[in-house]
């Protein structure tokens, strides 16, 4: 039977991130659509499509048709992000030109914090806030059922002229009691997602880092699946799906010790640990020798925890809750027992100096990682940072918030913060030097043709893409990146010049 829903998951503003530098960058797996088409589909009215722009745009004319293909009634859900929020309105329009009737539904983080933002738009019926499982089933009910959906928790909407916010739903505390992940929704499209074979364990986390967005949906909640439910999914990713290497997509892995003993002894008695490999992201401060030799023993290849900075004092004013010295000591015993080991910098944080941004340059390269990211601090709507930088009047944001992205400095000159005292031209050449002095010395160039972790592990590569046409598109963004790299240097220098001529 033809869909009554669709879920799209719509692509990056091309201003933000051009589309020939999004072919070579790892499609992210929409988890979110998934999770919510799972749920809907445990109601037999509901017959449910993704749509991931990501991997299959939608051209001119290619939404009428997806359109035409739907049943009634027809309901559109939008996921969004900041940096695709410019999308999400364009097909928001394009469909009630198309098709009025149609109930138009947006979430995810930006609508969840700017709901406001959407309805003014006048193309968007519904703006749900916060986790969408339970709010966009009742939506559904409302839909076929002919009811009025006004009383609903957890949404937005507009009613005449004025905009209306109901209450919001409580986070779902029980999250053995969701279906399913919906595998076989993406199988078709397998091969394009290098994170299909990746599962989510938990939902949220304790802490309370200023920068994270994710936190305007969980707060500081921590809330996880059973160490049952965690290796039944394992298990079908190994047996169904054959999965080598299972990315496990939470936002901290090791916030409770036990539970992720539990999890690791799990995989090694299943015998798991012999047919698949594990990625996961940690903190520095949850490390200990135990959780290291649980970690190689259940047969985790890679490791990722955030740096951030290598001051003491930035890390306390971004309430990271853990020091420097923490987390490199975790990168080093990581990197000890066999491990590849990632990890993300944050330039431009407020108070910053370069003095900082070239310690942490320094710190990097004595540290035994294969991945690094150096990125430049994008105050996200819903942060305390952003709410505090915005306060002071501090926070540039252009049309469709182009350049709320942490590499825009590689898209144009706009960043949408730089600290006091600190010249944006600088700001972005350190990063950018930050980023090629990893991957352009000798082990770092391996480690990108070899490695699974390239290019701060966002790059798409497959064995032997050197010998590919893939190499093609590499060229060209190594061409454009060399390119654009050299434009910032000379106006900073320029800056630097005149600066200079006026003392």
């Amino acid at each position: 039977m033809d869909p009554n829903i669709l879920l799209i998951n719509p692509a990056v503003n091309p201003k933000t991130q051009k589309r020939f530098i999004s072919s070579i960058i790892r499609a992210t797996f929409p988890f979110s659509l998934g999770h919510l088409a799972g749920y809907l589909l445990r109601d037999e009215r509901s017959r449910v499509q993704i749509h991931d722009e990501q991997i299959h745009p939608l051209l001119d004319g290619q939404l009428g048709q997806v359109l035409a293909l739907m049943s009634e009634p027809k309901i559109i859900g939008l996921t969004t992000l900041t940096a695709t929020s410019a999308r999400v309105y364009e097909l928001a329009e394009e469909i009630k030109a198309l098709e009025p009737q149609t109930v138009v539904v947006i979430g995810g983080v930006h609508a969840t914090v700017l709901p406001e933002e959407g309805l003014e738009k006048g193309a968007i019926d519904i703006v749900v806030r916060g986790e969408g499982e339970e709010t966009l089933q009742e939506i559904v009910n409302c839909v076929h059922e002919g009811r009025d959906y006004r009383g609903l928790s957890g949404i937005s909407y507009r009613r005449d002229d004025e905009i209306i916010h109901n209450p919001n739903r409580p986070l779902i505390k029980d999250l053995d009691s969701l279906p399913p992940f919906p595998y076989d929704l993406f199988h078709d499209d397998m091969a394009r997602y290098p994170g299909f074979e990746s599962l989510q364990t938990s939902r949220g986390c304790p802490y309370a880092c200023t920068f994270c967005s994710q936190r305007s949906i969980t707060g500081r909640t921590y809330r996880y699946v059973s160490t049952e439910r965690a290796l039944r999914d394992i298990e079908l990713l190994v047996d169904k799906y054959d999965a080598k290497l299972i990315r496990i997509m939470d936002d901290n892995l090791a916030v409770h010790k036990r539970r992720l003993h539990e999890l690791l002894n799990g995989i090694i008695e299943r015998g798991l640990h012999e047919k698949a490999s594990f990625e996961a992201p940690m903190r520095g401060d949850n490390i200990d020798e135990g959780i290291l030799k649980g970690l190689k023993r259940a047969n985790f290849s890679l490791v990722t925890y955030g740096l951030e900075t290598a001051s003491e004092s930035l890390m306390k004013a971004i309430s990271k809750g853990e020091t420097v010295e923490q987390v490199a000591d975790a990168i080093r015993m990581t990197a000890a027992k066999g491990m590849s080991v990632g990890t993300t910098v944050i330039f431009g944080l407020p108070g910053e100096t370069s003095r900082d941004r070239w310690d942490a340059i320094k710190l990097v390269s004595s540290l035994p990682l294969d991945s690094v990211r150096f990125n430049t601090l994008t105050p996200y709507p819903g942060t305390p940072v952003y709410q505090q930088l915005s306060q002071e009047g501090k926070v540039v944001i252009k049309d469709g918030w182009e350049n709320f992205s942490v590499q825009y400095m590689w898209e144009g000159d706009d960043l949408p913060y730089v600290p006091d005292d600190t010249d944006p031209y600088e700001l972005m050449f350190m990063t950018m030097l930050a980023n090629l002095m990893f991957y352009l010395r000798p082990s770092g160039l391996r480690k990108l043709f070899t490695g699974s972790a390239a290019g701060g592990n966002v790059i798409s590569l497959k064995k032997n893409w050197y010998f590919s046409s893939f190499a093609f598109k590499i060229a060209r963004v190594g061409f454009y990146l060399t390119s654009r790299f050299a434009v910032v240097f000379g106006r900073m220098m320029v800056r630097k010049l005149s600066r200079l001529g006026r003392t």
